[in-house]
């Protein structure tokens, strides 16, 4: 089986993480095979710097966490400290983040579909939401016809 691409997603809370209220969307996702969830972890920036990492199942009993539900992920511990080290300089100091490593299962499909036709992808990049959200700012700002 050939795979879709993989990417890290780093989802930062000033607070705890809202489990409750993610949980229905990454079900969604995941029920419809959009994406396959391959691991989840919570991180805890100290205020210092300091960085913990915990498996959801170290939550048990914990609702917002048992909401997000461990089960829908595919392999546990697939996110390794080296990892959990290197996307921790993304999260804010006193904030918890889930850190999802998801496989994107459409992109498969559509990778299968086009070596059926005889091609071949060759390069799938991601631009950050705020990025393209920038950019489109600043296309609909610009005066028309300069």
């Amino acid at each position: 089986m050939k795979r879709g691409p993989l990417e890290f997603v780093v989802v930062e809370f000033a607070g705890r993480i809202p489990g409750r209220h993610l949980a229905p969307e990454l079900h969604r996702l995941t029920d419809q095979e959009i994406v396959r969830i391959i691991d989840m972890v919570v991180v805890d920036k100290a205020a210092d710097g300091a960085v913990t990492s915990h498996e959801l199942r170290e939550f048990q009993g914990d609702e917002d966490f048992e909401a997000i539900d461990p089960a829908i992920q595919a392999v546990d511990g697939l996110i390794s400290e080296q990892d959990v080290h290197d996307l921790a300089e993304a999260i804010t100091p006193g904030a918890q983040a889930l850190v999802l490593l998801f496989e994107h299962l459409w992109l498969a499909d559509v990778r299968a579909m086009v070596a059926e036709a005889g091609g071949e992808i060759v390069l799938a990049e991601r631009i950050p939401a705020p990025v393209a959200d920038a950019i489109e700012a600043a296309v609909h700002a610009a005066p028309v016809g300069g």
